[in-house]
């Protein structure tokens, strides 16, 4: 057998590493690698043909290819932009767009010719684009829906869904450890044949903003959603180890679970479409954090301001609330205010600008569905949302809130209960006609029992025969509330509480025994 001598094992060293150093120190690590080696210029699957450009705003177009080569984009709205590549192999611009005009929908095409190649788009709308995230509520499409919940209205909803103005860039579920520069994925339009595919809360959204006569205008929605994932999933790494409590509390731990692992969908699926020009952004997640409260807070806001940070605005953020859920018996009577907390939490990002949440505790269709996370009412989540934009974004007069809570007063055994007036509209009513539920009171006991509820005018007012001295009132705050009380355009009434009572808790008592 042949003796290696000293000098063998250095060149035999020195080939490993340089093989190494040819692959790539990333192995494993998709769409990092160094584009600065090839002439060919490329672009992300973010741009595609049938893709839809935010409207009156300049918008970033970027790839990559050789260094010091030259870019030219030609828009056939009349814009051109010239770049060059950089030393990192990187190049990226901005073109104008041109504003959209209610009812028109002109198609457009844009290309970018490098010094080897060129790139075309074709069937390009410009209009509003919306990115559409969270976890399964959110990723459940029509098909899905349907097949596994008998969704209401199926049929006639897939046969009047002939919207090729409508487009979706479905982002193709994946993770990653570190941040990618690409992800899977094409624009699709909107009709009967692929409307089953969408994300039933972004189809719902994005045609209720443009059936509205007053906008009008293409809507180009990206589906960002992973079924199961934690919100830590969506943070970015830095931004979890900046904070002491989110470290601790995300990043320390060892999970096996990739749903709960952070800024693995971050890095796979928000990271390779920053900065792709947005409106802004719904969010439909909370299942897989009930119980963080306090820390999803600072979760959900960090992750607000670091993906407003990454785009570079200050896009609205519109979210969706908890609905009413059983985790094990559903024939139990409703004693646990988890859920009631957490929804608390949620509402927490309205506590900076433009955000919005809406409720969803009079959506189920019955109280057995309270066992399942997945409710059935897909398309008035849609609409709600749509109803936030639409006031907010679009300045049209809509009503967009449910009853919300301004102030309450004791007297006697009685407490009554106003609300904001701006949330009242026509004033308050039932869903059902019947008689008002999820409302319990307590005296210094800490004991909530069910209360009767009556609507007096713009008030409520409730009491107990168990409550002689109430001190506090709740509203919707326990973890299978179905609610029935809402303003006169059909949209529910906030949950709230009037303590911060910790040791708060709800007596086992029906509420048919008190109406």
């Amino acid at each position: 057998m042949r003796k290696f001598s000293i000098q063998d094992c250095a060149k035999i060293l020195l080939f490993v590493v340089l093989f190494f150093a040819t692959i790539g120190t990333g192995f494993g690590q998709q769409n990092t690698i160094s584009r600065t080696e090839t002439a060919t210029i490329t672009m992300p699957n973010i741009f595609g043909n049938n893709m839809v450009l935010q409207q009156n705003t300049q918008v970033p177009i970027w790839g990559w290819g050789k260094s010091g080569d030259k870019i030219e984009i030609i828009a056939s709205w009349g814009k051109t932009k010239k770049t060059t590549v950089g030393i990192d192999g990187k190049w990226k611009a901005k073109i104008e767009t041109p504003k959209a005009n209610a009812g028109q929908a002109p198609i457009y095409t844009l290309s970018v010719k490098g010094q080897v190649n060129s790139i075309s788009f074709d069937n390009i709308l410009i209009g509003e684009v919306w990115v559409c995230a969270g976890q399964s509520n959110m990723e459940i499409s029509l098909k899905a829906l349907e097949k596994r919940f008998d969704a209401v209205d199926y049929n006639n909803e897939m046969q009047a869904a002939n919207y090729p103005n409508i487009r979706l860039f479905n982002v193709k579920k994946d993770s990653a450890q570190i941040p990618q520069v690409n992800c899977s994925g094409s624009w699709t339009s909107c009709s009967t044949a692929t409307v089953a595919n969408f994300s039933a809360v972004a189809y719902y959204f994005g045609r209720q903003l443009y059936t509205n006569k007053n906008v009008n205008v293409p809507i180009g929605l990206i589906q960002d959603a992973f079924s199961g994932s934690a919100i830590q999933c969506w943070l970015k790494r830095d931004v979890l180890e900046a904070d002491s409590v989110l470290k601790k509390k995300y990043v320390d731990p060892v999970v096996s679970s990739t749903t709960k692992k952070p800024y693995l969908f971050y890095n796979a699926m928000i990271a390779p479409i920053i900065p792709f020009a947005i409106k802004g952004v719904i969010w439909y997640q909370g299942e897989s954090n009930v119980g963080d409260n306090e820390i999803y807070t600072k979760a959900n806001l960090a992750m607000i301001k670091d993906w407003r940070k990454d785009w570079g605005t200050d896009f609205s953020f519109y979210a969706v609330q908890m609905t009413p859920r059983f985790y094990k018996d559903k024939q139990a009577n409703d004693t646990k205010f988890g859920r009631g907390i957490f929804r608390d939490c949620q509402s927490a990002i309205m506590t900076i600008p433009k955000t919005g949440i809406i409720v969803t505790s009079d959506l189920m269709q019955n109280a057995d569905e309270r066992s399942d996370s997945h409710p059935r009412n897909k398309k008035d989540v849609g609409i709600r949302l749509a109803l936030w934009a639409l006031a907010k974004d679009y300045e049209q007069k809509v009503q967009y809130l449910g009853p919300v809570y301004k102030s309450h007063q004791i007297i006697g055994d009685k407490i009554i209960i106003s609300y904001k007036k701006e949330s009242l509209v026509g004033g308050l009513t039932t869903k059902d006609s019947s008689y008002l539920r999820c409302f319990k009171i307590a005296g210094e006991d800490a004991k909530f029992y069910p209360a009767k509820a009556i609507i007096e005018g713009q008030t409520v007012v409730v009491s107990s025969p168990n409550v002689s001295k109430p001190v506090a009132v709740r509203y919707a705050y326990t973890d299978g509330a179905m609610t029935n009380l809402q303003n006169m355009e059909g949209l529910a009434a906030y949950p709230f509480r009037t303590d911060n009572i910790n040791s708060a808790v709800a007596v086992d008592v029906s509420e048919e025994e008190v109406k």
